[in-house]
C-alpha cells in the first residue's frame, strides 16, 4: 500500500476565513458551514457552536483535488513554517515570469502578501518563485 495526502492541515486563529481564502485561491466553492448531514452528525455528538467553529475546510469534493483543513490553534507560533506548499496557476506547464506575477496580485487582492522574489537557477534550470503568506501568515511559493 502506498500512502497519499488526505489533508493539507493549517493551525488556525480563524479557521473559517482561512478556509474561505484558501477556496479562492484554488477556485473551489466559498467555505460557508459544514454540510447539514456532517453538522448533524457532530451535533448529536454534542458539539455546539463554539465546536463548530474551531474548524473548516477548503475543497471542492473532487477526489483528484487536494483538501485543505483548518484548526482552531490557541498557542502563539514560535517559528517560521518547517514546510510550505508550492502551487502553480498551470497542471501542464510552467508558467511565465508574467503569469505569475499576475497570479501573485490576484493572491494579494484576496489578502495574502508578498515576501519576496527569488529568482536564478539550479545547475541548468532556471527557477522563478514569489514567496507570499495567506492571512494568516502561513508560507506558501508561487512557482
Amino acid at each position: 500500500m502506498t500512502p497519499r495526502i488526505a489533508n493539507i492541515t493549517f493551525h488556525a486563529e480563524d479557521p473559517a476565513a482561512l478556509a474561505r481564502f484558501w477556496c479562492a485561491v484554488m477556485g473551489y466553492p466559498e467555505w460557508t458551514a459544514w454540510s447539514p448531514e456532517d453538522e448533524a452528525a457532530l451535533r448529536e455528538a454534542g458539539l455546539d457552536d463554539d465546536d463548530l467553529a474551531e474548524r473548516a475546510e477548503a475543497w471542492d469534493e473532487n477526489p483528484d483535488h487536494q483538501r485543505f483543513y483548518f484548526t482552531r490553534y490557541h498557542h502563539e507560533r514560535r517559528q517560521r513554517n518547517r514546510m510550505h506548499i508550492d502551487l502553480t496557476p498551470f497542471e501542464d506547464r510552467r508558467a511565465s515570469q508574467a503569469e505569475l506575477e499576475a497570479e501573485r496580485d490576484r493572491l494579494v487582492a484576496l489578502g495574502a502578501t508578498e515576501e519576496k522574489t527569488l529568482s536564478g537557477s539550479w545547475g541548468p534550470f532556471e527557477e522563478f518563485a514569489i514567496m507570499m503568506r495567506d492571512p494568516e501568515g502561513n508560507e506558501f511559493c508561487l512557482q
